[in-house]
């Protein structure tokens, strides 16, 4: 078996440790099962935002080929090996203004243009797919132009008025065809980033029914009206402590459980995994994925939060989420600069990877290697299996792909280091996972018969 181990020594150090035969094995387990297997992993990744990609252009060359290897390349390259990640529908909190596809007044969508996106949103994006062609796209809408809303303004909230459902509609199925013709498809959709909050930036707000009639009745004709109908439509896009209670609403509306492929969800309101999983036994046909998650420097005390805190951070949400049902994680801004910005509220954040313009230096923080002791080793296709742990002092995910690999990953929170055995019985294997640190494990049934005659 293989294991791999970061802490605040070093990332991915690798050790060799065999499997014995113990049958009677029961102290201080990590068992898995790999028979009993749960959802199929979608994949993982982070957000391409025109905030990122104007850092992204100020970037050396070299710096910028180092980015997109340590995004999208390979584990044996030293990459995270990304395959599924967000966008922005027209502007974000993350872009460099406020921005719309077409003029104001324009129902009929005659001004409709991404041109602004092709100075820099869509080269970089453009370049994330050189790397990994087989990239999967999610885009989000963070607000219908100023003159479809209720408040006259992209920001603050407002309501999408209801004489601009259909035109918004057709925009947004306009707007994957546009990017289409740019090579780059989008396969899933959000309603509306966030439908509950009234934000100082691009924000409008949906009630569930709303919601729910604007999905089957307008977007999900006009996407099929559009030669789109394999585009996956998420509902929510918002925070975890109400995801139950929005996914009943709006799948209970005359003809959203055909129309809405999936519930999509953040981490802002803290973990709420319970609720995750409530979705994922009530509605076993519909896609979970966490979406947008990140350390906000405006929360008390995460400015200055060590990066072993904001690590774990990232590492308890992934594991818990996935644990949860979760069939994909997306982190927040795939880049951002030493600030973390730009953001045209004001809005900082930190993300996993931060350019220095001053030392023109990339920036690698330990969340990031965190995010890849999962997104490295654990493939599309892949299926959650069964584990169980001996003691809270750890938390662990088991995934297993159509060959057998077996991938175990484990999170140790606590201050000292915590031994255990990894089991797929009657095999075991001893690991230690240090203090604050992250351990992943691989092997394969094949791996596990030399053990039998041990």
């Amino acid at each position: 078996m293989r294991v791999y181990t970061t802490d605040g020594r070093s990332a991915f150090r690798r050790d060799d440790v065999r499997f014995r035969r113990d049958e009677r094995a029961e102290m201080e387990l990590v068992v898995c099962r790999p028979d009993r297997t749960f959802q199929r992993i979608a994949g993982f990744g982070g957000a391409f935002t025109e905030a990122g990609a104007h850092v992204f252009a100020q970037m050396p060359p070299d710096e910028q080929d180092r980015f997109i290897a340590l995004c999208f390349g390979n584990a044996d390259a030293g990459g995270n090996a990304y395959t599924l990640c967000r966008t922005h529908i027209q502007s974000c909190d993350f872009a460099l203004g406020n921005y719309a596809y077409v003029r104001p007044f324009d129902r009929a969508l005659r001004s409709f243009s991404i041109e602004r996106d092709r100075r820099l949103l869509l080269p970089f994006i453009q370049c994330g797919l050189a790397a990994n062609p087989e990239l999967e796209l999610l885009a989000s809408p963070w607000s219908p132009p100023a003159f479809m809303k209720t408040n006259r303004m992209m920001n603050g909230g407002g309501r999408l008025r209801r004489s601009c459902y259909e035109a918004w509609a057709r925009l947004l199925a306009r707007y994957v065809a546009a990017y289409a013709q740019e090579g780059v498809r989008i396969g899933r959709m959000s309603v509306q980033n966030e439908p509950m909050a009234r934000q100082t930036w691009d924000s409008c707000l949906f009630e569930p029914e709303e919601e729910a009639e604007f999905a089957a009745r307008f977007l999900r004709p006009a996407l099929d009206d559009a030669g789109f109908p394999d585009v996956k439509l998420l509902a929510w896009d918002h925070n975890t402590d109400r995801v139950l209670d929005r996914a009943e609403a709006v799948l209970a509306h005359p003809g959203a459980a055909e129309a809405v492929d999936g519930i999509a969800f953040h981490w802002y309101a803290g973990d709420h995994f319970e609720q995750v999983r409530a979705v994922a036994e009530a509605f076993p046909g519909k896609e979970l994925l966490f979406t947008e998650g990140c350390v906000e420097f405006s929360r008390e005390g995460m400015a200055d939060a060590t990066q072993e805190r904001k690590a774990e951070q990232y590492a308890h949400a992934l594991i818990g989420h996935l644990e949860a049902g979760a069939q994909g994680f997306i982190d927040w801004n795939l880049l951002l600069d030493e600030r973390g910005g730009p953001n045209h509220v004001g809005n900082f954040c930190e993300a996993p990877l931060m350019y220095d313009r001053e030392a023109q230096k990339l920036l690698v923080n330990r969340s990031f290697y965190y995010l890849g002791h999962v997104s490295r080793f654990v493939r599309p296709g892949a299926r959650r299996f069964l584990t169980s742990r001996f003691s809270s002092d750890v938390e662990c995910a088991g995934f297993v792909d159509a060959a057998g690999g077996r991938v175990l990953v484990v999170l140790n929170r606590t201050g000292r280091a915590v031994r255990f055995d990894v089991a797929e019985r009657p095999w075991t294997a001893r690991v230690e996972a240090p203090a604050h640190g992250i351990v992943t494990c691989t092997w394969t049934a094949e791996e596990l018969a030399p053990a039998l005659s041990s």
